[in-house]
Formats: structure tokens, sequence, C-alpha cells
């Protein structure tokens, strides 16, 4: 069927049989959307009830809606732009007008206001690329939002859109197109797809689209009905391996309520059941488990402790320590027996003790650290003194210190340290290996608490008091009898032990027997019927929630997109592909650019829309941009965007902003020509501030060069006046007008300006005069060059020979009127500026001058027309 489409009214009866094969909603949809562009939310509401209920009252697409008036897309043609506020520094109460066929020409110097209006139009219509932002006037408050108010013709009606930066477009705008810098960048540099799609293409998008918005109801709706599922069965709590569990597990729409009632009563012989079992294995056999080897461990500790008191509260202990102390006081004598010898009579008594080691030592120190460090002690050096006493030593003095020093370093001495100490380590480490008090309580308790053995505890206690009792007797009295054999506890204690290990290894065999297993799953099942018995509601609730996500899902997959954009991919090649192709070498012809050897080259699509790329053919890899010079990437960009027009019949507008900037005069006169032909079918504006291509384009809509009718042009001025840019004219600046609209416009002017001669001829009228006076003389050159326009004009590059035989009208008369009037004009103008008594020129002086310019001009254009 594709094959045999030629036209978009072939497409839409295409997508018609196609259609009869959709789902009944999207039938509705393409039906409303042959009528309206945008669905709105209350239509996408009645299609999301439609998707859901196919038995709901539709409405399908026939023949008949194929022809309707809104079946096709009305051309737009701007109208006007007016009423602008807080746009840049644009004046307001301005409007600038375009004709609705034909060529409208803006012209405007840089920074007279030209760019505010085309970016508004830019936001306003369709224009591809980047947009420049909108920006208030910086030097003044903003006194609201951006807004303009934008006229338009839409099917021969007249309408308006007020335009709001940052507001939604209105859809009717963006038919008209734009063209500027940032359009040609796209088109030659990027993929893109095509700006103006055919309705049954436009169609079948707006469909996707409508696919979407319906899904994003259908998705909301899901996530709605999916939150409703309560925590209690988002993560239930009983076992997934349970009849329970895997009921929860596969829930789903077809689960009945017999289903779960069965499951959720118990008997009155399954509840008591249940409540024996619960008591049976109320403990985690592991956990018990556990929790005996620690009891185990914490007994061998234990009986450590009791050994540790044992050994330190025997009889064994009170023999080693007598010995050590016995030990101690033999070479304790020795040591004071040796200090007799080595010690004169008069010594001081005490003199070799214990107090005076320690003096003797700290003597030592002071010696060897502070008074002497340099000098062996004890320093008896001549001149040396006592470090005790600080007088210097007597020979007798020195001989006595050497004394003492030998009897410190004497053996019997070191042999009496050694036994002391032996006697302090030996306390020391019996009392740090016996259980603190602290210690004793907490055992105390735990066989008591954790244990439950009472006796146990009071003889552990009992034992540990009385050995410490022991102790500290055989500490203070070294000598006794002891009290009698302690009762030790230790034997119990293993006991205990042993009876806690062989409890461990009984658990342990109970838990991994498949009886144990059998009794813990019959208790899961009736624990897990039990909690289903409290959740029914839920459950049957949740049962609802299955059925209606069942529907849900079922619905959402005849929003599927994939067949759609298919279809779309099949009219786009038949309504765009071939079309667009031979357009765009069509358009590269037409501006003189042919020899480039480019094409337009499909890339790819995208949700079935087209996408195509500028392709140089001698390197298609090669990226265009990067090897077209300016004037040729600027030429191949338009021919690249007027080829896009051709893929409608919609004649709508179209915007040029400063098509030709950077471009020589052949790609000028060329672009020109080719805008001009346009304009004989549709609506162009062109935004420019180059005033050679301003004459180029008039030249090319009065003087076409292909024999067929003109194309209709007007001229518009966007100028500054002071600080304030965006005042518009309804006609050429000054500069850009002919001459005969020049004295047209001198004449209207003088009119309007005459009585400032009456009420202020020395300064208003003088400053108007001269004025006036000036744009006449600069009229006669304009009027002069257009004498010779048949031969050559301003800024062309070519010479007219055809209309060479027209100079021949020229007389010396003619240039001799032509110079006595222009010299009048210079006389007059230097009189008004004489400082010390100007000489007025007065209206009547002016109207002659200007009657002759134009008398000059009439006569002149006349005898040159009726030159063949």
């Amino acid at each position: 069927m594709t094959n045999a489409i030629k036209s978009e009214a072939d497409a839409l009866k295409d997508i018609l049989a196609w259609s009869q094969a959709r789902p009944v909603w999207q039938c509705d949809a393409l039906k409303r959307l042959i009528k309206k562009d945008t669905l709105s939310e209350q239509d996408i509401d009645e299609l999301t009830a439609l998707c859901l209920d196919d038995a709901l009252q539709s409405a399908a697409l026939e023949e008949a809606d194929l022809s309707s008036p809104a079946s096709g897309l009305p051309p737009v043609q701007l109208k006007s732009v007016g009423n602008v506020h807080n746009v840049n520094a644009l004046a307001e109460n301005q409007r600038l007008s375009f004709l609705d066929k034909g060529i409208t020409i803006i012209y405007g110097d840089n920074g007279a206001g030209k760019s505010g209006y085309v970016r508004i139009l830019k936001q306003a219509c369709r224009a591809r690329g980047r947009h420049d932002p909108i920006l208030t006037n910086i030097y003044e408050a903003a006194s609201g939002p951006r807004t303009a108010e934008i006229g338009f013709l839409s099917g021969g009606q007249t309408q308006s859109a007020q335009w709001q930066d940052g507001a939604p477009d209105t859809d009717l705008l963006t038919a008209v197109s734009v063209f500027d810098t940032a359009t040609a960048n796209v088109h030659v540099d990027a993929t893109n797809d095509v700006a103006y799609t055919p309705l049954p293409m436009k169609l079948l998008e707006r469909l996707v689209q409508a696919c979407r918005a319906v899904k994003g109801r259908l998705d909301a709706k899901v996530t709605e009905i999916e939150a409703q599922t309560p925590h209690v069965l988002s993560e239930p709590s009983c076992a997934a391996d349970t009849a329970v569990g895997k009921l929860i597990a596969d829930l789903d729409k077809d689960t009945t309520v017999d289903d779960i009632s069965r499951l959720s009563v118990l008997s009155d012989d399954e509840i008591k059941r249940h409540a024996q079992l619960a008591a049976d294995l109320s403990q985690d056999p592991v956990a018990l488990i556990k929790r005996m080897e620690s009891y185990v461990r914490r007994l061998g500790l234990l009986s450590a402790d009791i050994a540790a008191l044992e050994s330190a509260a025997s009889a064994e202990t009170l023999d080693c320590l007598n010995a050590l102390d016995e030990d101690f006081r033999r070479k304790r004598e020795a040591a004071r027996m040796a200090a007799s010898s080595h010690f004169d009579a008069d010594v001081l008594p005490g003199t070799g003790g214990e107090v005076w080691r320690l003096l003797w030592d700290a003597a030592r120190v002071y010696s060897t650290q502070e008074a002497y460090p340099e000098q062996t002690f004890p320093s008896v050096a001549e001149g040396s003194r006592c470090v005790l006493c600080q007088q210097t030593l007597t020979p007798e003095a020195s001989g006595r210190l050497e004394r003492f020093e030998t009897f410190i370093r004497d053996r019997t001495q070191r042999d009496e340290e050694a036994a002391r100490d032996a006697v302090s380590e030996f306390i020391a480490n019996l009392i740090e290996e016996l259980p603190s008090a602290r210690r004793v309580r907490e055992e105390v308790l735990f066989l008591t608490d954790d244990l439950a053995e009472s006796e146990l505890s009071q003889a552990f206690r009992r034992f540990a008091l009385t050995a410490k009792w022991v102790l500290r007797e055989i500490l203070r009295k070294r000598a006794g009898t002891m009290p009698g054999a302690l009762a030790s506890p230790l034997e119990a204690l293993e006991q205990a032990a042993v009876s806690i290990s062989q409890r461990i290894d009984t658990l342990r065999a109970d838990e991994d027997s498949p009886e144990r297993q059998a009794l813990h799953q019959e208790y899961q099942e009736l624990s897990d019927r039990k909690w289903l018995a409290g959740v029914k509601d839920d459950v049957i609730a949740e049962i609802g929630r299955k059925k209606q996500l069942h529907e849900l899902k079922q619905a959402i997959r005849d929003t599927r997109q994939n067949e759609i954009t298919t279809k779309s991919t099949e009219l786009a090649e038949a309504l765009v592909t071939d079309r667009l192709r031979g357009r765009f070498a069509q358009e590269v012809d037409h501006l003189g650019i042919a020899g480039l050897a480019v094409e337009l080259k499909k890339e790819r699509s995208q949700h079935g829309v087209p996408q195509f790329r500028v392709s140089l053919i001698h390197k298609p890899d090669a990226k265009a941009g990067s090897i077209l010079s300016e004037g040729e990437h600027r030429c191949v960009a338009l021919a690249g965007f007027m080829a896009e027009l051709s893929t409608t019949d919609n004649h709508s507008g179209i915007i040029f902003d400063d098509p030709v900037s950077s471009l020589d005069h052949l790609h000028r006169e060329a672009i020109a020509k080719r805008l001009a032909r346009e304009g004989r079918d549709r609506q162009v504006i062109v935004f420019t501030h180059d005033l050679p291509f301003l004459f180029l384009m008039e030249r090319a809509c009065s003087e076409p060069d292909d024999g067929l009718p003109q194309t209709p042009v007007a001229i518009r001025h966007v100028a500054k006046r002071g600080d304030r840019p965006g005042h518009c004219e309804n006609q050429a600046p000054m500069k850009a007008q002919s001459a005969t609209k020049r004295v047209e416009t001198i004449g209207k002017h003088l009119a309007n300006t005459r009585l400032q001669y009456d009420q202020d001829p020395e300064v208003t009228w003088l400053f108007t005069a001269k004025g006036i006076l000036g744009q006449i003389r600069d009229t006669w050159e304009s009027a002069v060059e257009a004498a010779v326009a048949p031969v050559i004009k301003t800024f062309s590059h070519k010479v007219n020979t055809k209309g060479f035989a027209k100079l021949s009208v020229i007389t010396e008369a003619d240039a001799e009127s032509m110079r006595a009037a222009y010299g009048r004009c210079s006389e007059l103008l230097h009189h008004a500026s004489d400082a010390m008594n100007p000489s007025i020129p007065t209206p009547d002086q002016i109207e002659v001058e200007l009657k002759a310019l134009a008398e000059w001009l009439e006569d002149i254009s006349q005898r040159q027309k009726a030159v063949s």
C-alpha cells in the first residue's frame, strides 16, 4: 500500500485502513487529533478510561473525517508585532507590520532594535537551534513580564496572540519558520529532524505523544495501587516453605477466598497442639547450646580459682614462706657481722642498717649525677667535699667513706637484699593469683542464678572466705598450726561441669534428629495459619488489587508505540525522503552552488521522524561545516532550509534574519532572487542591516529575470531615536529610498513643519530648513543615480548594456538644470549657516527647489520610458 502513496491524501487513507487493526482507544484518539492539534487533559482522561474498558462509547476514525476542514493545516501569515513591553530597550507603543504575501524587508542599523523584534519572533514561531535570551532594559526597572502582541492570519481569518516570554507557544504561530545563523549551523553540521512534517506524519507523531500520555496515566495508577499493599503483606512474617508462605508468594488475581479460608481456620485440636509445641520448643537449642558452652568455660575458670585458693591456704605455702623468712634472717645477720668489721667503734648507732643504706644510696646518686659526675663514688680526691655534710674531706674522713662503700658492695649485703626481695615477690605472686572479692561475688551469683546451684554457691562462698582468712593468718603470723583441712567445692564443681556437657551433647543430637525437625515444621505450619487468620481481610483485598493491576498492565500493552513509529517511518519514506532530497538538489542549483557536489543524506529515524545530514558526495564521512567556506556554508544551509519547506503544501510565512551576513555579491544576488521567487507564493519577511542587500532584494522583486510577475515588496525601518531603539516606520530609511520617494517624503515633512517658520523662525525653523535643504541636495545626487540607472545601479556589479540607449535622452540642458538647482540648494544652505547674519530660507523657497527636483526627475523618467 505504501508504494502507492503519492500525496498526503493517499497517506491519510493508508492511516485509515491501518487504524482498523489498532486498539479502540487509539482509533478514538486519531479522530480527535484530526480535529485539533493538541489533546487536552480531559481528552487524555477519557482515552485512558477507554483504554481500560473498550466497551465504553468511542468514535472510530472514518473516511469522512479525512475531508473535514480541520484535516488540513491552514497557512499562517504574520500581520504585525506590537505593544511590546519590557523586551530589551525597545520603545513601547510601536507596531511593526508585514505584507500578507510578498517580501517585507525590515531594515535597521546596528543597535536600532531590529534584533529585539527578531528574538520575539524566534520565541513565538518555529526557530531551530539555540534561542538568544530575551532580557529587559538593563537601565530601567522591569515593570512586568516580557510581552508583545502578535497579529496573524490563519485560514484567511485575522487573529491575535499575546506572546509572553517563557509561556507556552501559540500552536498556530509555530507554522511560521525562522532562518538565522543558529539555524544555519544546525542544518549543515548536525543531523536534524524535518522541521515541517506533513499532516499524516504529524498525526502519527501526535498519536505517539498520546500513547505516552495515556501510559503515564496508567503507570501512575499502577504505582498508586501497588502502594496500597500493606506492610504485613509486602514483607510477610510467615515462612517461605509453609503452605501459607507459598500461598502468599503466589498470590494473584486467580487466588480464591476459599483458598484463604481453608488455611486460616484452625480446629480446637490444632489450637491445643500449637500451644503444646510452643512450650516444648520455647527455647532455641542452638542458643541454649551456646549458653551451656559458656557455662562450662566459666566453671573451668572457677575451678582454677578454687585451686589457687587451696594452694595459697595450704601448709605448703606456710612452709615455703617460713623457709624464705629464715633465709632472709640468716643473710641479714651475716650482713650485720660484715658491717661490724668495716666500721670503727666510734660510728653512729645504726650505721650499716637499712635506714643508713637508704641514705648512702641517695648520696651515691647525688655525687655521680650532680656533685662529681666525672668521678667514681665516693670522690676522695684532694679538695673533695663530703656530699652529706658539704665539708672538705680529711684523710680520715676519706678513708671512712671508702670503707662504707666497700661494705655496701660486699656480697653479704647483696645476698640480704635478694632474700628480702624473694619474700616480697612470693607474697605478691600469691595474692595476685587469688580471685578478688568482686570476682567471688560474681561467681556466687553465677552459681545461684544461672546454674541454680545454691548449695554449691554457698559452699564456694564459705571456702573462699575461709581460704582468704587462713592466708591472712599465714602472712601475719608466719607460724602456728593450720585451722584444719578446708572443705573444697572443687569436686562438686567438676561434677556440675560434666552434667552441663552431657546436656550439650543431648541438645545437639535432638536438634539434628528428623523427629525434632518435624516438630519444628509442624509448629511453623500452625503458627503461619494462625497469622493468616489475623490478616485474612488484607489478603482478600490484595487479591482485588492483583485483579486491577492485571487489567492495567493489559491496557499498558495497548500503548506500545513500535507499530505507530513503523508506520510513520513508512510514510516518511514515501512523503519526505525522495521529495526532500530532490528539492535540496534544486535549491542548491537555484543558489548557484551546484558545483559543490553536496547532497542531503538520510541518517536515521527517531520515533518515526526521519533525520538528515548535508553530505559531501565525494567525501561522505567528512563534516560539511568544517570544509565549506562561510558563504558556501550559509548557502547550503539555506538550501536545506528551503528544501524542508517542500515537504508540506502549507504555505505559511518564512522569516529570514540577516540571511546574507558575510556573503560576497554573487551569493547575495542569488539569495535575493531566490527569496523574491518564494515571495510570489507566500509571505517572506527579511530582517537585515545590509543596505546593499536591501537594494538587491528590491531590484529582484521589481525586475524578475525569469519573465514571471513582479513580487510585492514593502520596506520597513526600525530606528533608534535618542537612546531608545525599536521605533518602527512603514517606509524605507531615507538612504534606501528612491529619488522620487525621497521627494515625496521631503514634501510631506515640509508641509508638516511650515508652522515652525511662523512660530520660531530663528531657532526651530532654522534647524529644520537646514535639514530639509541638506536632504534636497542629497536627493539631487540620488536623482543623478536614477538617471543613469538603466545602465548601472547603486550596489550593482553589472553594466546593463541594453539600457545604454536610454542615456541618450539626457541633454546638456538637463545637466545645466541639475547643476543650477544643486548650486541654489548649496547657496541657501550656506546662507542659513552664516553665524553673523543668517538669511533664513522660507518654506516657499524650499518648496520651489523641491518642485524643480521633482519635475526634473519626472521629465527624465518619461523620456527614458519612451526609448524602446
